[in-house]
């Protein structure tokens, strides 16, 4: 199989256009149809229906690019080893919630030190920074602390933070007043439906303490949840870090009783031995310290010191 011939067709499904993928791959729009069509030929199915409204991905199509990234992943990573680039490309993987904290200061400051090594940023929900750990997207991940989490990751807790509820201007909410389960099972709730990981904690501490998770609405994401809150359609739950830099003027958090946040860096083992991911994970570990220590990381602990 091509790999160039993939890497094309993974640009068709991301756009849904050949029009579109041509565009942004600098080529024409039949040179492009043509690698599709040499790749449909070799594989000897049909990856792409194509309609009024773009394409669209057959049975075979969804097959291949769900299984194509990491192959086309490994194959980046043995050119590099193999080409003994300056240069060895690092791939990390950081919550949405991160971003303004920790996740672009961070990318920031490596940019600025020439670092060693070739950053690839992924951001996502938790359960997808897991799927593509699983497949070797990625080789350093921020996600919550699990106990039962695959041996094929070396596991490092580094921070525990409060989590929030968040209303408007009119709730009432005080971040020096605590909330509790009945207080938060009497609230209407928008937050990312399921498997987003602060919907299943905060469900499973609702029914823990004997109240019902009260749905206002789903919205997958973090701008969308803070506007519609901020609208007076209900609240929301999310750790001090999303709220990083939000303007809070019309905006109030509290804590939820006993309903902590645990941070933990997650190390893919086949790479944990480079010297560029040791490199990362250590920057990465010392930058999140570090906005503890400087208390812009509110209500946040740190479980691990930074290395100098």
């Amino acid at each position: 199989m091509n790999l160039e011939l993939v890497q094309c067709f993974l640009r068709v499904a991301e756009f849904g256009s050949i029009n579109r993928a041509a565009e942004d791959l600098e080529m024409t729009q039949p040179a492009l149809a043509r690698r599709i069509a040499a790749l449909e030929h070799d594989l000897s199915v049909t990856l792409l229906v194509r309609g009024s409204r773009g394409v669209r991905l057959t049975d075979a199509g969804l097959i291949l690019a769900n299984g194509a990234r990491p192959i086309l992943r490994q194959a980046e990573l043995l050119r590099a080893e193999i080409g003994r680039q300056v240069k060895t490309q690092v791939s990390i993987g950081l919550p949405f919630s991160m971003n303004k904290l920790v996740t672009a200061p961070f990318a920031s400051r490596e940019l600025d030190r020439e670092s060693p090594v070739s950053l690839r940023i992924y951001e996502g929900f938790l359960h997808h920074l897991r799927e593509w750990m699983h497949q070797s997207l990625i080789d350093v991940a921020i996600m919550e602390d699990r106990e039962d989490e695959s041996p094929q990751f070396e596991r490092i807790p580094l921070v525990r933070e409060q989590v929030f509820l968040v209303g408007n201007a009119d709730s009432g909410l005080r971040p020096d007043r605590g909330v509790d389960a009945r207080q938060l099972g009497r609230c209407r709730l928008i937050l990312p439906g399921r498997p987003n990981i602060i919907r299943m904690r905060v469900e499973a501490y609702l029914k823990q303490h004997g109240e019902k998770y009260r749905r206002a609405a789903d919205a997958e994401t973090l701008p969308l949840c803070l506007s519609l809150v901020n609208d007076g359609h209900g609240m929301t739950v999310m750790p001090y870090c999303a709220l990083y830099e939000f303007p809070m003027s019309t905006l109030r958090a509290a804590p939820i009783v006993d309903l902590p946040m645990t941070w933990s860096m997650y190390v893919n083992n086949v790479r944990r031995h480079s010297a560029g991911v040791r490199h990362i994970a250590e920057g990465l570990r010392n930058a999140m310290v570090a906005r503890i220590r400087s208390g812009e990381w509110q209500m946040a602990e740190a479980l691990l010191e930074a290395k100098s």
